[in-house]
This record gives structure tokens, sequence and C-alpha cells, in this order.
């Protein structure tokens, strides 16, 4: 993260705080026998390594990160020969025609000024026209072209190698209003301002009129207020490939305090798949360690052996800010782990500020215990359905985009014993807070001696112990906050647990006091305001007030 103000002070919107408890009092109300959320915390430890559920059912949807970015976690389990899909769906794909500066840097022709009539046509003279590269915005901070006045005007020439798409998209975000055309044809309008780049079909009409010879996107924007911002280009989504996975049948999902665990049905086995991030606050090195566990359990129910393999999946763009950025992939051992690492190949270490932003530094991780005989290799993303074929050869380094990190597990037979395996996410974010211009570590990295693989490997040795510790806090809170205010209140303080230990960043600062700092949500980038601080502090002048100490120590 990097600070807007450390501890700059705003008033409370009222609108907000009602908005937020109206929210999570939705959440309990009948779903089968389950409580239902308003999203589901999955993977919980910071602003950047946060990946949640928006749906009700588990394997209905894809997985984001708390801003609804895609962060995309998939898991199947391979019974008999049938694949059952258990965790996530793959992303939707585009290939690129036209790229935006999120996937490579271009330039266009550009003006200020009213232009003449025509301006978007085919064969318009715009050889008085400014040329900048894009995002043409008033954000000084991105490596763009500086735009300052009320309209910008843009035109884009391209060239086309083929011409048989399956389905185009123009993909822009602008601040304010904005009008698109192909080839002089609108394509697209708008009134308002987009906060990231969005998919907008272009119509088989218009597309038929692109060609390998020259073609013009040209796209007007009206900065109406605030900020000022044009980045754009058109893609294809490729005709989706045949999924032969089953979808598993959800029978309920629990939640506490440190754990979110689904219970499926799988054709002749159940299994339970569990997500366990140990924020214990008792334990500062425990609380900070950037390790989540996924762990399945199966069990036959029907009295025969079955033979079962599991699968899990994380997307490398985890560790992107915008999906598109070239990606570096590694295979290795160390600790007695087998090891999927990737990051971005730039790795700009806390070069952007604002919100709505993922990291796009530091290095994501999966492990297992090599005694767990797993197979692990990169993808392109979409092949989940094709992952439990065999793969004679891979690349132990990867590089490219919108690659997956595939991790499969053979359990061999499973009778009506449940048999379990854990896996290990991950992150290394190097750098965490750039704090009154310098940059701090993340407090697991006190001790320099640390590295993310003892720290995984930490996590793989404490599994069972950390488990319980966990189950035990759990089993606490749960009766604490019931015999406060009941079994309602107890339930949205569960919900509410993980949420606000994920929305803070603990690290200590240059004069080594303790700073545990959070980040507001979508407002302006800032973080460690009060108006955060405030509310949250009763949680954790409970549980350990020098975290309380963290939060002040900044202000």
């Amino acid at each position: 993260m990097k600070n807007c103000l450390p501890g700059c002070s705003k008033s409370i919107n009222v609108k907000d705080v009602l908005l937020l408890a109206s929210g999570l009092f939705l959440f309990y109300t009948s779903f089968g026998q389950m409580r239902k959320a308003p999203a589901y915390p999955l993977i919980t430890h910071d602003p950047y390594f946060s990946i949640w559920s928006f749906s009700d059912t588990l394997n209905q949807s894809t997985t984001k990160h708390w801003t609804g970015a895609d962060h995309l976690l998939t898991g199947a389990i391979k019974v008999d020969g049938k694949i059952y899909s258990v965790l996530g769906r793959d992303e939707k794909n585009y290939e690129t025609v036209l790229p935006a500066s999120d996937d490579k840097t271009y330039s266009c022709q550009y003006t200020e000024s009213i232009p003449a009539e025509g301006w978007m046509n085919p064969g318009f003279n715009d050889k008085k026209w400014n040329t900048g590269k894009a995002p043409f915005t008033d954000n000084q901070s991105q490596n763009g072209t500086g735009w300052h006045s009320k309209n910008i005007w843009v035109r884009r020439t391209f060239l086309l190698d083929k011409l048989n798409f399956n389905k185009l998209y123009l993909k822009i975000n602008h601040d304010d209003d904005a009008e698109a055309y192909l080839n002089g044809e609108r394509i697209y309008s708008y009134a308002g301002w987009l906060n990231k780049f969005q998919y907008f079909p272009i119509s088989d009409a218009a597309g038929q009129k692109l060609r390998e010879s020259e073609n013009i996107l040209a796209i007007h924007v009206a900065n109406t207020a605030g900020g000022a911002w044009l980045d754009a280009g058109i893609v294809n989504e490729p005709i989706p490939k045949r999924n032969s996975s089953l979808l598993a049948e959800q029978k309920s999902v629990e939640f506490n305090a440190t754990q979110t665990i689904y219970h499926f049905k799988c054709g002749p086995v159940d299994a339970t798949l569990g997500f366990t991030s140990p924020l214990l606050m008792d334990d500062l090195a425990l609380l900070s360690r950037p390790v989540s566990y996924i762990s399945y359990s199966v069990q036959s129910t029907d009295n025969k052996v079955h033979d079962v393999q599991l699968y899990f999946g994380a997307s490398g763009n985890i560790a992107s800010n915008n999906a598109g950025k070239e990606l570096v992939t590694q295979k290795y051992t160390a600790s007695g782990l087998s090891i999927l690492k990737a990051g971005t190949k730039e790795q700009p270490v806390l070069k952007k500020a604002g919100d709505d932003l993922r990291i796009d530094w530091g290095y994501m991780y999966v492990a297992v215990p090599v005694s767990a005989k797993a197979r692990q290799y990169v993808t392109a993303s979409g092949q989940t359905a094709s992952v439990f074929n065999d793969i004679s050869s891979f690349s132990k380094v990867a590089h490219g985009k919108n690659l997956v990190l595939n991790t499969i597990i053979p359990l061999g037979k499973v009778g009506s014993e449940p048999k379990e395996q854990f896996i290990l996410l991950g992150y290394d974010d190097l750098y965490s807070i750039q704090y009154f211009g310098q940059n701090l570590k993340p407090w697991w990295k006190n001790d320099p001696s640390e590295t993310i693989e003892k720290q995984l490997a930490s996590a793989a040795s404490g599994y069972t112990d950390v488990l319980q510790k966990c189950r035990l806090f759990n089993e606490q809170m749960k009766r604490d906050a019931v015999n406060v205010g009941g079994e309602k209140y107890a339930d949205l303080c569960v919900l509410a647990y993980r949420q606000s230990i994920a929305a803070h960043k603990l690290v200590k600062s240059p004069q080594r006091e303790i700073l545990f700092l959070s980040k507001e949500n979508f407002s302006n980038g800032c973080i460690n305001t009060v108006d955060v601080t405030y509310p949250s502090a009763p949680l954790y002048l409970i549980y350990n007030p020098e975290l309380m100490k963290g939060m002040l120590n900044g202000i």
C-alpha cells in the first residue's frame, strides 16, 4: 500500500455506515440450513492478499479480490475418472485485437480543441493533432499523457492481420462521459465514469466494417467533474472450449472467525473443502505470516473404494494489478515442499497510489508437501477442464500472460475413512508500505534471515497445531459473542473478524514501533484514517491492545 496521508481525518459518512449495517444484517437469511453472507472470505491477510467468493455456492462464480477484480481460484475432484468442479469458475478470456495500455504501450493522435465535423471518420485529416501516449489523465503518477482540460478527442489508426473474430468488445476505462466510434460508426456511448476497464459488445454490423487495411478507433471524453482518464482497446472473446467437468453438489457452507468450510457431494464420495487464514491476534508472528491453508477431505459414501485425485488452480493474476500483464513463473522444491511461484516481470514495487488497485509486485506461491507426490505445472488460463490429463513435459520457468499455477494430488483409493490433504497459498510482497517516503517490509521480515520458503515450511509443519489453535479460538469467540449479544450478534462478529483484520497491514516503523495500518474501502487511497480506526478499535482492545497501539502510532 502506498499511503495518501497516514492519519488524515475525515467526517464519517452516515450513509456508508447505514449501508454497511444493512448489508451485514442481510446475511442472516435462510439458504437451506445455511447462513448467508454478502461475500464469503477465502484467503484473508491484508488489503492486497484478499480473495472472496461473491456467490452462495462456491462453484457457481469466479473468485474475486475484495475490489471485485477476478482473482481466480479453481478446484476439482476426480472420482473414478469423472471430474467434479468444487471451487470457482474459469474466468472469461479475451484475445487482444487492439491493445489498451495495460497490455501494451501505445500512442495515438489527440486534440483538446473542438475538431471539425467528421473527426471520427476514416480519411479525416488529423495531421495537426498532437501525438500522445495512453493513458490520457490528470494523474501525474501515471506514465501517460497529461490531460487537464474539459474535453479530449483521440483517433487511433490500426491495421489487422485477420478478420475472423468470434465476438468483439470495446475494452475501455474513462472519466467522465464518453462516446466511441469504429470506422465512423458509433459503438459506445456512456454518461458517467468507470473506475476500471470494462468490456462492451461491439455489434456484428460494426465489426463487419473492420478491414485488414487501415481502421480508426475514435473516442471523445468530456471531463465534467473530478479526475480525467481515457484508455481503450478492442478484444475478441474466442469460442469457449468444451468443459467436461460436472458441478459438484454443494450441501452446505459454514464460517467461523478463521475459516470458511464447504461440504460437497461428488457422486459416490463426500468432500469437505476448507479455507483457513490463521489470524490469531495473540501471536503476531502467525498473524503476519502471509500463508493460508486450502484443505481437502474426501470419503466414500457407498461402502465402496474409489480412486480420487484432487486439483487446485490459482491464477498468476493474483500477483498483478490487471489481467494481461507479463508474468514470470518458477517450479522448485525447498524445505520438503513442492512450490510454484509467480509474479509480474515488471515488479513496480509500491509505484501506484489510489483506489481500485491490486498488487503488481512481489510473488505468489502455491506449495504442497513433497510427500503428497503432487504434479505441478503452469498452463494458460481457461484449461481447468483438461488439467487432469497427463502432461509429459513442462518448463520449470514459464513466461506469459494469464497463467495458472496447477497442482494435482493423487489421494489413491478412498473408502469410508476420510483422506485429507492441504495446499498452501502464500504471498511475499517484498515491501508492504511506503511510510513517509520510506518503504517498509512486512512484520514477518523483522528477522532478516526469514524467507517466504521458511514461512511456508513453518505453516506446513505446524498444520495440525495451527488448525487446532484456530478451532479453540473460533469456539471461544463465538461463545463470548453469544453471551454478550445472542446468536445473530455472534454471527455478525464472526463474519466481520477476518474482514477487519485483512483491512490492515502489520509492519514496524523506522523508529521500531508497531504499525497496524488500515486501508479505506474505495475513497481516495487513504490509509490509517481515524474514521476507520474508531469503529474497529473494540475488536483489538479485546484481543490484543498492541494492535490498537499500532493503529495510533501512525496517527
